[in-house]
Order: structure tokens, then C-alpha cells, then sequence
């Protein structure tokens, strides 16, 4: 992803994070960019992004969906997060928005996020082991998200931000292979 998009997301998820620290409404906030980004990584609603609508309007439909979504009114913060964001033509941004809101939200909560890929979903008693392990290794509280990826034939990946261990059939296959070629 480009620099100066990862710029632009950045700050528009620290004034939405300061805002929802100072309201002490962290939550709700993660909950409402949570919805705009499933609704704006909907095709139809991409296409309306680029069809020479007015901001304004552009925006009163993005809204209207999101209200319809989860039937209920959108409190002011949002509606105005919403046009701002539609003013400056960044509607498509709300989902790298939403990932860096929640990496200013972990480490404002002193946790981290770690992605556990496997080729079967873990059972609760090694999500458990697992968080136990990664908690006391990087002395933070860990949520961990358990993804069923079939193509990695068994095995686990794990990735830690940036980080990922990949100690996977498919990627031991991978370096075998091109081990073998030489």
C-alpha cells in the first residue's frame, strides 16, 4: 500500500481516535468504522465513488446505507466524520481508517493483534495456550483471530503486524523446492 495513502488513513484514525478517547466512547466508534467499512467495500458502492456525484450527495447516500444497515440514526460525530471524508473524496479509505484505528486502539490498550492461520480451526483449550504464550512473550495482552486457510495444507502462521512466522506445510513445500532448483 502507498505511503502517503497509509498517511492520509493515519491521521484521519487519530482525530476519529482522539475524538472517541475523549467521548469515552472507543466501542462505538470502532463499531460505526467497522460498518462504513463493509459498506464501502461494496461494489455497487465503489462504483458510486466514482461516478461524478457531488460530495454532498455522495454522502447523504453513503449515510442513508448505513443507516438502513443498522437501523438506527447516525449520531453527529459520524455524520460529519462521513462528509468530511466525502468532501475530500476519501471515501475508499474507511477500511485502511478502520485498520489503523485499531492499531492506535491497541496500543493505547496495550495489546496487540495477532492473525493465527491454520488449515483447521483451533479448539478454545490452543487459542488459550496460544495467547497464554504470546501474552507473556511480548508482556502485552494479545487478541488473537483464528483464520481457516486451507491452501497452507497444515501447520500455523502467525503474523504480528508486520511480523509473520510462517512454519506452514505449504511454505516448507515452497523452500524445498526452490532449494532443489539450484
Amino acid at each position: 500500500m502507498e505511503s502517503s495513502v497509509l498517511t492520509i488513513a493515519y491521521i484521519y484514525a487519530t482525530a476519529v481516535f482522539d475524538v472517541a478517547v475523549s467521548q469515552k466512547n472507543i466501542d462505538t466508534w470502532q463499531k460505526s468504522l467497522s460498518i462504513f467499512s463493509k459498506i464501502i467495500e461494496n461494489t455497487l458502492m465503489k462504483s458510486l465513488c466514482f461516478r461524478c456525484l457531488a460530495p454532498k450527495k455522495l454522502s447523504e447516500i453513503f449515510l442513508k446505507i448505513c443507516e438502513d444497515y443498522q437501523k438506527k440514526k447516525m449520531d453527529i460525530f459520524s455524520k460529519n466524520l462521513i462528509y468530511i471524508i466525502s468532501e475530500n473524496n476519501r471515501l475508499l479509505l474507511l477500511p485502511v481508517i478502520f485498520k489503523e484505528f485499531l492499531r492506535l486502539r491497541y496500543i493505547y490498550e496495550n495489546s496487540i493483534r495477532i492473525k493465527i492461520i491454520t488449515a483447521w480451526p483451533l479448539n478454545s483449550y490452543q487459542l488459550k495456550k496460544i495467547n497464554k504464550i504470546m501474552s507473556k512473550r511480548l508482556s502485552k495482552s494479545v487478541n488473537l483471530e483464528n483464520i481457516v486457510d486451507k491452501q497452507i495444507l497444515s501447520g500455523i502462521v502467525i503474523q504480528i503486524g508486520d511480523t509473520i512466522i510462517d512454519n506452514s506445510v505449504r511454505n516448507r513445500i515452497f523452500r524445498l523446492n526452490h532449494i532443489l532448483q539450484f
